[in-house]
């Protein structure tokens, strides 16, 4: 008989590997930590397994997914070979038929293998009672500053710092996902978990100041509080280096600026019409930065100016000079931390 291991042990073994027998779409919505997909059944085969259970019978519906099993096992066998001298932790979407009979058949080649109890499912009630009742023990260093002043370049510099639109794949405005994927609530809160556990044992942690939202997704309420209560740095950069940032990292391929521009067109209520038409204008022309200089003036700077006016800051740092900006944050914080 396969043994089951429960959620939080699971999570604590250092050799383990994660086999998700979900199909690629279950996956792809969200998965365990470092996770490995290697489906029973395709989205298209799980959709005819699914009809079968409802219209049909429990038993029809599974001699069907045994059937479509049936001709993926070689490959299946293939991907999972490498991980022989692994314990491997086999799951499904709530520990059922797909990762029970995966992990029987490897139990009986001699595999290590543990069925997770309560699959997917249970990761995600684990996730979401953690987050609600964690307890953040760092002092969070906030920087805040307007669009493209070098945050989250100086964020990249700290390995203590967590990346809340790294994590997103958004950065938080309506032009905020360009070239970028988004994800979803569920990924970026089982990003997020993993972040703050292995941070939460330092003294602080830098984070880039956010509203509640960034994107689609929602800032867990105890962090968004903590961030309020934070350390507020104010993070000053250049018109000039703040243009040439966003166009290089905003204006990276034709369908990326194409996007730019119809969402600058859409601006109505909030950019009049002059300076909308001169944005469109510029940017349709090739005159990158010029545009942006007009968009961050007209647009970004009037939208997050109030926000920042608002907060008490202990430091500024300039970051037209990133090494030098990195150096002074590096002194500040030694000096909170003496203090």
């Amino acid at each position: 008989m396969v043994a089951t291991i429960p959620v939080e042990q699971a999570l604590t073994l250092s050799n383990a590997v994660f086999v998700d027998t979900r199909t690629p779409k279950e996956f792809e919505e969200d998965h365990l930590p470092n996770a490995i997909n290697i489906p029973l059944l395709s989205n298209e085969e799980r959709a005819i397994v699914g009809t079968l259970y409802k219209q049909v019978s429990q038993e029809k519906a599974i001699e069907k997914g045994l059937e479509f099993f049936s001709t993926k096992l070689p490959e299946f066998m293939r991907r999972v070979q490498p991980y022989k001298n692994n314990s491997i932790i086999v799951y499904c979407w709530r520990g059922g038929m797909r990762s029970k009979t995966v992990a029987s058949l490897l139990d009986s080649l001699g595999y290590t293998v543990f069925q997770l109890l309560g699959g997917y499912k249970q990761y995600r009630r684990y996730v979401r009672e953690t987050l609600d009742a964690f307890t953040l023990k760092p002092t969070l260093i906030v920087l805040w500053g307007l669009t493209c002043s070098g945050k989250t370049a100086l964020l990249q510099k700290f390995p203590n710092a967590l990346d809340l639109e790294g994590l997103a794949q958004h950065r938080g405005s309506l032009y905020g996902g360009i070239g970028l994927i988004p994800r979803s609530q569920k990924q970026f809160e089982n990003l997020l978990l993993q972040q703050l556990l292995q941070l939460n044992h330092l003294p602080y942690v830098l984070v880039e100041g956010e509203s509640r939202k960034i994107g689609d997704v929602q800032i867990p309420l105890f962090l968004y509080k903590k961030m309020k209560n934070g350390v507020q740095v104010l993070v000053q950069r250049s018109m000039e280096q703040r243009a040439a940032a966003a166009v290089k990292e905003y204006f990276t391929s034709p369908e990326n600026i194409q996007r730019i521009i119809s969402i600058t067109k859409s601006l109505r209520k909030v950019v009049s019409t002059t300076h909308r038409q001169q944005i469109v204008r510029c940017f349709e022309q090739g005159q990158y930065i010029e545009g942006m200089k007009l968009l961050l003036e007209f647009y970004y700077d009037p939208l997050y100016r109030h926000t920042l006016q608002k907060m008490q800051y202990v430091f500024e740092i300039n970051s037209d000079n990133e090494p030098m900006a990195v150096k002074e944050l590096k002194e500040k914080l030694r000096g909170l931390s003496q203090a």
